[in-house]
């Protein structure tokens, strides 16, 4: 049997009291200490904050000093137990509003860091897809910019690890959404991303985590990293890549590269990846899929009518791994445009499609002895940011999934149902709403053994296009 490693994120069993205030009606001369007296920039409560603090942010709009800069650099570190937050003052809708900046937030080489609660909105609703094709610039933060972004600290060579982003709400950068670039131990959960990669030239996506770094050794038995629980839409790249002068990515939901990048000197990734209950929809690119990557679980997922874009050479599918081994693709919901691809065997080894549910679009590329083409009977699909994507009576996906130790709650939260449970992000009879801030603290974090009579992997093939980077700015 598969042994399990228990891991703990830096979340405190009990969220402390604040330590640091920040208002935009403040002064960066107050102690920043009270609600009374607050700090008026994020950037003076992160340069003063430390192990153990919680930085409150009250009402207003934050945006960048200067062009080029960022809203909030996050540069000091937590320690674990005590990690480093960022949150919104209770009652209090804050929002960080990066226009000409690099970042709404960069987590820079930090580690045991949370941001909670926050809103990042970005600038397209000033910007026009002619004015970014006409600069197509690498050096122009305006067509560019990311709302948070999770990096190596460039100067010292810190990796960024233990890094929560949880329950916010990021939209609208010209770049991408939510991104982690050679981090270690990072969860992505409970966030809405939408409207994003709109005008950069740096193929970016909703959510996306791009050559991670093992900074405390590697198992590809325990996940290190996981995205759960996201609702991710409208993401989608309207401007040439400037890698191939070609249009790529613009994902819902992308793990790239985590086999490594040795032209780049990016080792391969040894921790595992886990990939579940988000809803990704309407995306110029993939719904969900790992390009490039290894020890990757994508399970329990909702996918439906990604791959709009009429830009790119050949439309992504919904749900899928390419050029990857050791990746598990097991009761997700794939509900394709009509025409397109809604899986890839394409040049994977070790990769296993099974108790998924696949409809509209091309029969699948491979599918496993358990898998299902019929209509998911969702209850009020759509494309707008209240589609209603829970199981109508009578689903095919009710009931007939396989039980997966790792996940054990719903989109909402729910605790998933013993036995077969349902397929798809919701289970059956699943409140309406949206995904609540989820605790990613956890008795045990291991993988669990395969399913008796696992199908076997698809079989390597030569066919197939290599798209699928996820970077968000210059490196």
């Amino acid at each position: 049997p598969i042994a399990v490693r228990v891991l703990r994120t830096s979340l405190p069993a009990k969220a402390p009291a604040p330590t640091y205030f920040v208002s935009p009606g403040g002064s960066d001369s107050n102690p920043g200490t009270s609600a009374g007296s607050p700090f008026r920039t994020l950037q003076r409560a992160a340069d003063v904050a430390g192990p153990g603090d919680v930085v409150a942010v009250m009402n207003g709009t934050y945006t960048e000093p200067r062009k080029g800069s960022n809203v909030l650099t996050v540069k000091r570190s937590g320690r674990p137990g005590a990690p480093l937050t960022f949150t919104a003052y209770p009652g209090h809708r804050p929002v960080l509003n990066p226009r000409t900046a690099w970042n709404g937030i960069s987590v820079y080489g930090a580690s045991h860091i949370v941001i909670k609660g926050l809103e990042v909105k970005g600038n397209n609703a000033a910007l026009s897809l002619a004015d970014a094709e006409r600069s197509s610039s690498k050096t122009d933060p305006t067509y560019n910019t990311n709302c948070v972004s999770v990096e190596k600290n460039r100067e010292s060579g810190a990796f960024p690890h233990h890094v929560v982003i949880t329950g916010n709400l990021v939209h609208d950068c010209a770049g991408a959404g939510i991104s982690a670039i050679e981090a270690d131990h990072v969860d992505i959960t409970g966030n809405h991303v939408h409207s994003n990669a709109w005008f950069t030239v740096y193929g970016t996506s909703g959510i996306s985590v791009l050559t991670p770094r093992d900074t405390d050794g590697g198992d590809p038995r325990t996940y290190k990293i996981r995205i759960t629980g996201n609702r991710v839409h409208d993401n989608e790249t309207k401007v040439k890549w400037e890698g191939c002068r070609c249009y790529s990515d613009g994902n819902g939901i992308i793990v790239d590269t985590t086999k490594g990048d040795p032209g780049r000197g990016r080792p391969a990734y040894d921790g595992r990846v886990l990939v579940a209950d988000n809803i990704s929809y309407d995306n110029g690119g993939s719904g969900i899929h790992a390009y490039k990557s290894h020890h990757v679980d994508i399970v329990h997922n909702t996918a439906y009518l990604n791959g709009r874009s009429t830009r790119v050479e050949k439309p992504y599918a919904n749900v899928f791994a390419h050029d990857s081994t050791d990746v598990r693709l097991l009761n997700n919901i794939a509900y394709g445009r009509p025409g397109q691809a809604t899986n890839s065997k394409s040049r994977n080894v070790d990769v296993t499609y099974d108790y998924n549910v696949y409809f509209g679009g091309k029969a699948p590329e491979t599918k496993g002895p358990h898998d299902i083409i019929a209509d998911p009977r969702f209850l009020a699909p759509g494309k707008g940011p209240d589609a209603d994507f829970r199981l109508a009576e009578g689903s095919p996906a009710i009931g007939s999934g396989t039980p997966f130790p790792a996940v054990t709650t719903d989109f909402t939260g729910a605790a998933r149902k013993g036995g077969a449970p349902d397929r798809g992000a919701y289970g059956f009879g699943a409140a309406a709403g949206a995904a609540p801030v989820k605790s990613v603290v956890t008795a045990g974090n291991g993988v669990p053994e395969p399913m008796a009579g696992e199908p076997s992997a698809s079989r390597k093939s030569a066919s197939g296009p290599c798209r699928g980077r996820g970077t968000s700015g210059p490196r």
